[in-house]
């Protein structure tokens, strides 16, 4: 392999991770919507969880494998920079591409915990009330259970 496969190879992973990216930012629109909806199901954030989850294991896989790749090939780029200037030129727009999508993506995930400590908020407040409702409820039964007997021997059955 010549050094321009090398380098060509690191701007691939840049686009690989842009496009990544753009479909993380898709799924945090999907989870914005699951957390403000309130008939979806805890299943529904899990999955989009998950979906999220391989997405940034993709990344950081991404990340490490430029970075070494960067380490191996740094000093063949700094050498000769003319001959790589269009690859170059083509990363660093990459990079900014790449920073601004992470930026955002980092924005809506922000957004998404708060969207969350609501909504888990107001499911834990539900379940209080739901508690508080089936203690009086029971407490209620009790007392008119309690209030039924009959202890008056007036009202006993004197016949035998």
């Amino acid at each position: 392999m010549d050094n321009m496969d090398y380098v060509v190879m690191l701007r691939e992973s840049l686009e690989k991770k842009a496009d990544i990216l753009r479909v993380l930012q898709i799924r945090n629109k999907e989870q914005t919507a699951i957390l403000q909806d309130p008939n979806t199901t805890p299943e529904d954030l899990e999955r989009n969880m998950n979906m999220k989850s391989e997405l940034i294991d993709r990344i950081i896989m991404l990340d490490e494998g430029f970075g070494q790749l960067f380490n191996r090939v740094k000093e063949i780029i700094d050498a000769d920079r003319d001959t790589y200037a269009d690859e170059i030129r083509l990363m660093q727009n990459l990079i900014k591409e790449v920073t601004a999508l992470a930026a955002d993506v980092e924005a809506t995930e922000h957004k998404n915990k708060e969207y969350a400590k609501t909504r888990f908020a107001n499911i834990k407040k539900d379940v209080r009330e739901t508690k508080k409702s089936n203690e009086v409820v029971a407490s209620y039964y009790k007392n008119m259970m309690a209030n039924n007997q009959v202890d008056d021997p007036a009202f006993l059955d004197k016949k035998k």
